[in-house]
């Protein structure tokens, strides 16, 4: 049984993206109240408690030009790391993912 995921993205600006089964979502850039929220945003939307919508700001999107920054799963966030260790994530994706940014 394949268990159901959650990617997210960031573009070069540090504004952030969700993909789950074929559709991508802008989350915009990331504000204070977005900080750390990764996982309870991809855990919501995979359980039906919460959904990107227009109305909510964000905007469907496409995967061109993104950084694969980290992957939800119902085992934990899995966040990506570079050949020597650091973050794939820049500062916005890192703070959405709620760790440090190191580029």
């Amino acid at each position: 049984m394949q268990t159901e995921c959650v990617e997210i993205h960031e573009d070069n600006s540090g504004a952030v993206y969700l993909t789950r089964g074929g559709e991508c979502w802008a989350l915009g850039p990331v504000t204070p109240d977005m900080e750390g929220r990764a996982a309870s945003d991809a855990r919501g939307w995979v359980e039906g408690e919460w959904g990107p919508n227009e109305a909510d700001g964000q905007r469907p999107a496409d995967l061109d030009g993104l950084d694969h920054i980290a992957t939800w799963t119902a085992d934990g966030l899995v966040i990506g790391h570079g050949d020597t260790g650091e973050l794939v994530a820049g500062a916005g994706g890192a703070a959405y993912l709620g760790v440090g940014a190191s580029r």
